[in-house]
């Protein structure tokens, strides 16, 4: 089961029509695993050198992607695609992630010592919608549980993620600390027997996790919106990966 996710804590706009609690970002993951034959020292050494390499070209002109890596936490091969790690890059549009990917091309093109890269990577894209936060705090650090999911019979999308959203303040005002997303691949339509998207819920570090699930059974659990949200989807188990910003 391939796995995405989007973890980054974002800033939103409250109001009283849902569509306010939402933001919408593009995302694009590369899916990565050591190549065969190379050493664990050579794979690092090479990892670090080729990643410094690429955030000094991203960082040479002016966009407005982030980019963060991830390693699995709680997660088995299905959970993982069978992948060692994955790099997730965010931007506001499609456009705005176009215009980035041909200046990256063009830079790394015309630069014949580029360090080679320890890592083969398959790539993919979602649309997500960026659901509330407790904070407008970027963590350079962080954690993130998510559920693959599949809407049930009969389900109203804009109603989930309303229940979803209002849910989400309730349990910050708990004392829960994080950030949540849906993440639609494709068009986000029926998908047969793979999940109709993924809920990805951030927290900046694992105490911050295992007191949001401590407040979750003894404070969040069993509200109005609490309940509302599952009358729309079903949810599989989840997987834990921890993240780092890098830019």
């Amino acid at each position: 089961m391939r796995v995405l996710l989007l973890i980054l804590l974002s800033a939103f706009a409250w109001g009283d029509n849902h569509d306010e609690m939402y933001t919408n970002v593009i995302a694009e993951y590369n899916y990565c695993s050591v190549k065969d034959g190379i050493s664990d020292e050579d794979a690092e050494e090479m990892f670090g050198k080729n990643v410094q390499a690429y955030l000094e070209l991203a960082d040479s002109f002016e966009n407005e992607v982030g980019i963060v890596a991830l390693w699995p936490y709680y997660a088995n091969e299905e959970m993982t695609g069978g992948h060692d790690m994955m790099f997730v890059a965010h931007a506001p549009s499609r456009k705005a992630k176009g215009a980035f990917n041909d200046k990256m091309f063009e830079l790394m093109s015309a630069d014949d010592n580029f360090p080679e890269s320890p890592m083969e990577c398959e790539s993919s894209e979602a649309f997500q919608r960026v659901g509330p936060s407790s904070s407008d705090e970027l963590y350079d650090q962080f954690v993130v549980d998510y559920w693959p999911c599949k809407y049930t019979e009969g389900a109203d999308p804009v109603a989930m993620r309303e229940a979803q959203a209002k849910f989400s303040m309730e349990h910050y005002a708990n004392g829960a600390e994080g950030g949540f997303r849906y993440i639609y691949p494709g068009a986000g339509s029926d998908r047969g027997e793979t999940p109709d998207f993924w809920v990805s819920a951030a927290s900046p570090s694992l105490e911050a996790r295992g007191a949001n699930n401590d407040i979750f059974w003894e404070k969040s659990y069993g509200s109005e919106t609490e309940r509302e949200r599952w009358n729309h989807m079903t949810c599989d188990t989840p997987s834990t990966w921890v993240g780092w910003r890098l830019k």
